[in-house]
């Protein structure tokens, strides 16, 4: 997708221009309908589309050339989630000036997927690379300021309001503490200037637990995935199904491939 993105937005990627066969597209695999939404576009003349097809084409690649694409390539970094959404969100506040369509439809979309901006996350962007110290340390001074609750809430998180003035720091609340309750990691760092942060272990403790925080959904699309696969197959009954799954997930995790050699091991 990156090396679409370059070809679209008129570069050529360090391994040249090549053109790959297009592959299966269905609920599960959302980003084939990018890809060949950038191919569409970049063969829109041989394929003869028509005048009305290639501005919607053109107004699609530019917002995935110049917005879609830089997130999706740092998507899979908890500690920069809650910045990276904050600012795709005041960007498509932006981009409602050149596309008020697509940038309104991003927009209602992100109303549901504010997860990494609630109480409960914004914290991880402390230890992440996307802010200055300055917006670092006022989350840290904001969180250190907020008293931290007898018991912390349960159930779905609450999306706050995001305006083009919003900051990282204004989403700090009570339930930010989280985080480092439950990691048992003392507060003391925090009130330090942010370059002293990695010689302290409860820093690097925390650090290291938001480093292996997955936060793409291709975990829970492989388990719709085998779901798909098992569901119907040798049991009908609930409790055996349950076993069936977690053996085969066993396996997989245990055998990379289905060769001879491998199965041999």
């Amino acid at each position: 997708m990156a090396e679409l993105t370059l070809i679209v937005l008129g570069d050529t990627p360090p391994r040249g221009i090549h053109w790959s066969r297009p592959g299966a597209i269905h609920q599960a695999r959302w980003m084939a309908r990018n890809l060949y939404s950038m191919k569409m576009f970049m063969f829109a003349e041989q394929l003869e589309y028509d005048e009305e097809t290639v501005v919607k084409l053109e107004r699609l690649n530019l917002f995935l050339g110049l917005f879609y694409t830089p997130m999706w390539m740092s998507s899979t970094l908890a500690a920069d989630a809650p910045a990276n959404d904050l600012q795709f969100m005041k960007d498509m506040m932006k981009f409602k000036r050149t596309d008020p369509e697509i940038a309104q439809a991003v927009l209602q979309k992100l109303e549901n997927h504010k997860w990494y901006l609630t109480q409960e996350v914004v914290p991880f962007a402390l230890f992440g690379s996307r802010l200055s110290d300055k917006e670092k340390q006022d989350i840290a001074a904001k969180l250190h300021a907020t008293e931290k609750p007898d018991s912390f809430r349960r159930g779905k998180p609450m999306f706050p309001q995001v305006t083009a003035k919003t900051t990282l720091a204004d989403l700090v609340g009570p339930e930010s503490h989280l985080l480092l309750d439950t990691l048992g990691i003392e507060y003391d760092w925090l009130l330090q200037p942010v370059a002293t942060w990695p010689r302290s272990d409860d820093y690097s403790k925390a650090l290291e637990y938001v480093s292996n925080v997955k936060v793409v959904n291709d975990i829970a699309e492989r388990g719709v995935k085998m779901m798909t696969d098992f569901a119907n197959i040798i049991t009908t009954d609930s409790q055996q199904k349950q076993y069936l799954l977690q053996t085969v997930e066993y396996n997989r995790e245990r055998f990379d491939s289905f060769k001879k050699q491998t199965l041999k091991k």
